[in-house]
């Protein structure tokens, strides 16, 4: 079950088994909804979990839907997506709209028998038989009506996710063909968004359709009843909420492109976790970007106010102008005409008002489709240049003719790999060497499709004989245990996977994790080291089976002793007769190769086996820097120590890694899930959120005059109607017409105007929560925040339900409002104009409506938890999914993903339809206990009542009660729904945040000297977890250069975290410049000091902006920089400092952007300096120039190096050896390397014993 499932004690396991809901159950009970009962019932009594719930039948599952979608989207590939939507669907169009005709036509009868009955009122000799009569069909209508609508709601919402979850997948289909590589014109924040926000706007599709069609039938309907068609246009109120339409979609659009630039940015900075050196840019985010979002979402909502005026004023218009005219014809306005009218435009009314919010669904819908088909029609990979496999040829890939680019802009600037002719025979070794940025991993790409060709030009063709298997430079690892990214898909063999963890050296790593295999990987695999990702990555491909291995130097993530094994066992011995390409900046691996290509430049410009390449020019001079490294180090009697950290280590130091292991291996949290009622602390939360009190006692005195001025137009209307049965004759009809217009003018503007102010209220709220949300994460601890909960939940609270906050939970105000404030009016009325005795009926309506409301709300209440619970996973595998696109097609794992996401979507669809189940079975229980007040009313106006026009009222209202009571419930039960929403969010707006509060104040500039000193310091990664840094102790002067050594899991990389404060200490202190750091604000202290990591932290912008991105130093000072850097190659190749950077930098390679990172931390200028090995993928002549730069320009600076190679401390002034979190040996190195029972010693030996 997926890491967003709730844990379950044994007693409810037990009670899984049985699943509680049987879906093949007889139709009586499916006409009732019988078969949702035993789910309510068990959510009244304790917690829901979703396994409680029957899984999907094959038919309805989304993946079969999808296939059948697919194919007729293949035949039309042309065709716009509204109108094959609409094709596909049909057919259950159709059967909705039937069902919802059903419905239209028992509505229409009801106004008609009142009609008649208040005709059978003036009769003075009454025929009982004919009351009875009355009664009985009204109890039928109304039955009729109750079910055909509850089941009408339940298809069309179905039907409505059904097309969503379709939709979902044909995004993920197509993101599957695409290339976010070469493909820039879409970013992940926003196809995220697509998923996010425009394929749930889908689900109202159905519904809002049908709607469009049924109300233009009552419309007609009306008008033909009316007898007044040549002088009344009903229609001229939803001609001017059309007009209002084209503002709205201009608002919608407007909206929808300002939300993409925020999750853009959203997804940015969760991605990349803590931003530490960008960390001022926070202010831009949250003044500016989300400013700009809420002024087009006012601007929406400001049309939406504008369309229910509208909607209020259409049916009174319409009542009025009816009135007035059928009098000015020369007719009396007598009771059994007019409240036969009146029923009726309440009908209308009703769907006049839903009409504004059906045609701005349509509107959202049609913008949200046309971004759908704008991305399904955007540029796939260039698979055509692939001829067929020919099993029976020598080679095993060719590239003839191979000139690629990363940009549709295919010019010669472009140009990234030129006349690339390769031809490798089968079961061949070939090395592919070069510099940094010299097209290696680019032409990896090209033979995975990921590249596109220039179509004016001859076609690259090329021919690959076999499966593949791809080992990144950059591991793609899901958020799964460590089998399931191994087998990715594919069936378990026992012998194939012990095979896999043998010869990618995983054997011990599984010993020392506490699950084994089992063990839960984190996001991005954030509970893992480098070397490890880069394993569980090979082992994947060691149990694909593939014929051919695309090796993206996966070598550089691991240590020397781990890498010549996996070089000589498993590429050379284990992978023999397996066509091997590996990419490497290691010269000594290519002896092991069977030919070599030395690439410049995006050209191959030489080419052989190792002794035919030793005579060359160009390989000799790249030889020459790798042994002059080699002999500089051996001349420094450190030999051919690459690297301190040895498989022995791991065995000695094992100890201590479990812990950190056992620290992380349940790393990810569960989603809290809240239980039982929602706290009236979130409500008066949310009020507070409001905070005008004024502003609120407004607007419940603008509520007050809707409802008078409602009572009012009713108790008029009866006025009005008396007067001919010699009642009352106060008022000439002149005076009763404008009064009436006048009325129904009053209602229509307050509401509007309770419109206004509640969007008003509710933008500025959403406003606050996510500002509050925002300041949580931006400063959230990453150890205890970041690296335990997955990006899908973080995404899914800032997108899907701040989106309930700014549009949802200000609509469900105002409509709970309203229908709460009708059944108070209505019932209030009908009581003054009849009699008390109706209280009695009432009062049992009411205590049933309690009952069955306690019943359905906390089932609703469970579900909609359920339902919100089960979309993280959803977009976290998508996420996911879109970072790892070049593996999953290289390993052709296509269809397992769209199987593993439509399982995702189904967990959720299986929700959706409980949901909806008990909503519409809740309609029809709410409905047939409202039939004793419709019985006891039509009773009562057959039997007692003498006031035809009292009559007409009593049997109007108790028409519409059910229905004003379900529409009550159903908006508090929305707006529970959405108050889930605003309690997530407001859950993080509780994340304890690091400590950012300044103590003490620092004499600026600071650090001047850049002194560090570690007072019996300790520090652990969350609390009751084992001290990973136990009373540490030493000092550092002023610009000394100190390298961190230690075995695997001591704690090298803890000392750097502990200065950047990311980890908090239990106990001690650290001093920088005899100052605790603890005590200075927290913001102060990291744009002090400057980190240089080994996993490049890149910006989507310009270079410009990634090299300064304070815009503190002048174009000179970063070109210098650029210089000393090596970059100058790439800005002279490229626009110059304008060059702009892809999300992620996809568009640099590996070792360019550790140089843009270095160049950055170069240009900071900081007195402290934290390098955690910096140039791990970048060749041996620029990391000499790197080396080189840094210790030049770092001179006058305090710099402490983790140390993974041993080239990377030669330089140091003084060694710190830490093991198992202890301070072990601090020293010069060659006074640590003469005590030969130091632990460095021990270090130094056992590598020089594997050279």
């Amino acid at each position: 079950m997926d890491s967003a499932s709730i844990t379950l004690d044994n007693q409810q396991i037990i009670g899984f088994k049985e699943k509680l809901i049987k879906r093949n159950t007889s139709w009586f009970k499916k006409l009732f909804f019988v078969q949702i009962y035993p789910i309510m019932e068990k959510a009244y009594r304790t917690e829901l979990d979703e396994n409680q719930m029957n899984e999907l039948e094959t038919t309805e599952q989304s993946y079969e839907r999808h296939q059948q979608f697919s194919y007729h989207l293949n035949i039309n590939k042309q065709c716009n997506l509204v109108k094959l939507i609409l094709k596909y669907y049909l057919k259950y169009f159709l059967k909705g709209f039937l069902i919802q005709l059903l419905v239209l036509l028992s509505q229409l009868a009801m106004p008609l028998l009142t009609k008649y009955i208040i005709g059978y009122i003036y009769e003075k000799n009454k025929d009982y038989y004919q009351a009875f009569l009355f009664i009985s069909l009204v109890i039928t209508v109304r039955i009729v009506n109750l079910l055909s609508m509850s089941h009408s709601r339940f298809m069309m919402k179905i039907y409505g996710y059904d097309i969503m979850s379709v939709m979902s997948l044909e995004i993920m289909n197509k993101c599957l063909k695409i290339s976010l590589l070469s493909n820039t014109d879409k970013s992940i924040g926003e196809i995220t968004n697509l998923i996010q926000v425009d394929v749930q706007r889908l689900i109202q599709v159905p519904n809002s359709v049908v709607n469009m069609i049924i109300i233009p039938i009552q419309l007609t309907y009306f008008r033909i009843i009316t007898l007044v068609d040549k002088l009344l246009r009903p229609n001229q109120g939803v001609k001017v909420k059309g007009q209002s339409s084209e503002g709205y979609n201009r608002s919608v659009l407007i909206n929808q492109i300002h939300k993409d630039q925020r999750i853009r940015i959203i997804f940015l900075k969760q991605n990349l976790q803590v931003v530490i050196e960008n960390i001022n840019t926070n202010h831009y985010y949250k003044q500016t970007i989300r400013e700009i979002e809420l002024e087009s979402i006012q601007d929406r909502l400001q049309y939406f106010s504008i369309n229910v005026f509208m909607g209020w004023l259409s049916p009174q218009v319409i009542l009025s102008l009816t009135f007035g005219l059928y009098v000015l014809l020369g007719n009396q306005l007598i009771p059994s005409k007019t409240f036969p009218i009146i029923g009726l435009l309440s009908i209308l009314a009703a769907s006049l008002q839903l009409l504004p919010i059906s045609l701005n669904d349509l509107l959202e819908t049609k913008l949200s489709l046309k971004r759908i088909q704008d991305f399904l029609n955007s540029d796939e990979l260039m698979n055509d240049l692939y001829c067929d496999y020919k099993k029976v040829a020598n080679s095993a890939l060719e590239i003839e003719q191979g000139n690629f680019y990363w940009k549709k802009e295919c010019n010669q600037e472009q140009l990234i790999l030129k006349n690339i002719n390769i031809k490798v025979e089968k079961g061949k070794f070939i090395a592919i060497i070069g510099d940094v940025g010299s097209g290696k991993s680019s032409l990896i790409q090209s033979l995975l499709g990921e590249m596109i060709y220039n179509m004016d030009d001859d076609k690259p063709i090329i021919n690959i004989t076999g499966s593949i298997a791809y080992v990144g430079q950059k591991p793609w690892i899901q958020n799964a245990t460590v089998q399931d990214n191994i087998l990715f898909g594919k069936p378990f063999e026992e012998n194939l996977y012990e095979q896999a963890i043998k010869y990618s050296c995983l054997t011990l790593d599984l010993e020392i994790l506490v699950h084994g295999d089992q063990t839960m990987i984190g996001e991005k695999g954030i509970n893992l080291s480098g070397g490890q990702k880069a394993r569980i990555s090979l082992a994947r491909a060691i149990y694909s089976k593939a014929e051919i291995f695309l090796l993206d130097d996966p070598l550089s993530a691991v240590d020397a002793q781990v890498g010549n094994f996996i070089l000589k066992d498993c590429f050379i011995n284990l992978l023999k007769g397996k066509t091997r390409i590996l990419i490497t900046h290691a010269l000594n691996y290519c002896k092991y190769t069977d030919y070599i290509y030395l690439i410049q430049k995006g050209e191959i410009i030489e080419e052989g086996d190792y002794q035919k390449m030793q005579n060359n020019i160009v390989y000799q001079e790249i030889e020459k820097k790798f042994e002059f490294d080699i002999k500089k180090q051996e001349n420094q009697e450190y030999k051919n120590i690459v690297q301190l950290v040895g498989q022995k280590e791991i065995e000695q130091n094992s100890d201590q890694i479990r812990d950190k292991i056992k620290n992380k291996s349940d790393l990810m949290t569960v989603e809290e899930r809240k239980k039982g009622e929602i706290d009236s602390e979130v409500y008066v939360k949310y009020l507070q959120y409001k905070k005008n009190l004024v502003y609120q006692s407004i607007l419940l005195i603008v509520m007050i005059i809707w409802i008078i001025s409602q009572i009012i137009a009713n108790l008029w209307v009866t006025e009005w109607t008396s007067r001919y049965a010699s009642l009352s004759d106060h008022y000439s009809e002149i005076t009763y017409f404008w009064v009436f217009l006048f009325l129904g003018f009053v209602q229509s503007l307050f509401a509007y105007i309770r419109a206004v102010m509640i969007v008003s209220q509710s933008i500025k709220s959403s406003s606050q929560i996510h500002n509050d949300m925002i300041n949580c994460l931006i400063f959230a601890p990453q150890c205890q925040f970041f690296e335990r909960v997955p990006l899908g939940r973080i995404m899914n609270r800032l997108t899907k339900d701040i989106n309930s906050l700014d549009v949802e939970i200000h609509i469900n105000i105002a409509q709970f409002s309203t229908k709460l404030s009708q059944i108070l009016s209505n019932n209030l009325l009908s009581i003054y104009v009849s009699t008390y005795l109706l209280i009695f009926p009432l009062t049992i309506f009411f205590y049933i409506c309690l009952k069955i409301q306690r019943l359905y709300m906390k089932a609703s209440r469970e579900l909609q938890r359920l339902e919100l619970i089960s979309r993280s996973p959803i977009l976290s595998y998508f996420t996911q999914s879109l970072m790892g696109l070049t593996t999953i097609r290289a390993f052709c794992q296509t269809d397992f993903v769209m199987k593993e996401f439509s399982q995702k979507l189904d967990n959720n669809k299986q929700i959706v339809y409980y949901s909806t189940a008990a909503s519409s079975w809740f309609l029809q229980v709410l409905g047939l206990a409202s039939l004793i007040v419709n019985t006891f009313a039509i009773a009562y106006c057959i039997l007692f009542t003498s006031n035809p026009s009292f009559a007409g009222l009593i049997l109007t209202f108790a028409a519409s009660l059910d229905r004003n009571v379900q529409q009550t419930v159903d908006s508090l039960s929305f707006l529970e729904n959405n108050m889930i929403s605003f309690e997530r969010c407001l859950e993080y707006t509780k994340i304890e945040s690091e400590n950012l509060a300044e103590i003490t104040t620092v004499k600026q500039p600071w650090p001047n000297q850049g002194r560090i000193k570690f007072i019996n310091y300790s520090v652990n990664y969350r609390n009751n977890l084992p001290l990973i840094l136990k009373n540490l102790s030493f000092s550092v002067n002023s610009k000394e250069k100190i390298g961190i050594v230690g075995r695997t899991g001591a704690g090298k990389s803890s000392i750097t975290l502990s200065i950047l404060r990311i980890l908090e200490g239990v106990s001690g202190l650290i001093e920088i410049d005899d100052v605790d750091i603890s005590k200075v604000q927290m913001q102060k202290l990291r744009s002090s000091i400057t980190t240089m990591l080994q996993d490049p932290v890149i910006f989507t912008g310009t270079i410009r902006q990634n090299l300064d991105p304070l815009e503190t130093c002048s174009d000179e000072e970063v070109m210098k920089v650029i210089e000393e850097c090596c970059l100058l190659q790439l800005i002279n190749e490229r626009n110059g400092l304008d060059t702009l950077i892809n999300e992620g930098g996809d568009n640099l390679s590996a070792g360019e952007k550790q140089l843009i990172c270095i160049a950055r931390a170069i240009l900071k200028k900081s007195q402290i300096v934290l390098i955690d090995e910096a140039t791990a993928n970048i060749d041996i002549e620029t990391e000499q120039k790197i080396q080189q730069a840094i210790q030049r320009l770092f001179k006058d600076c305090t710099v402490l190096t983790i140390a993974h190679r041993i080239n990377t401390i030669l330089h140091c002034d003084k060694i710190l050896v830490i093991s198992k979190g202890q301070l072990k040996e601090f020293g010069s190195i060659n006074e640590l390397l003469n005590n030969k029972s130091s632990l460095f010693y021990e270090i130094y030996q056992e590598a020089i014993n594997h050279k």
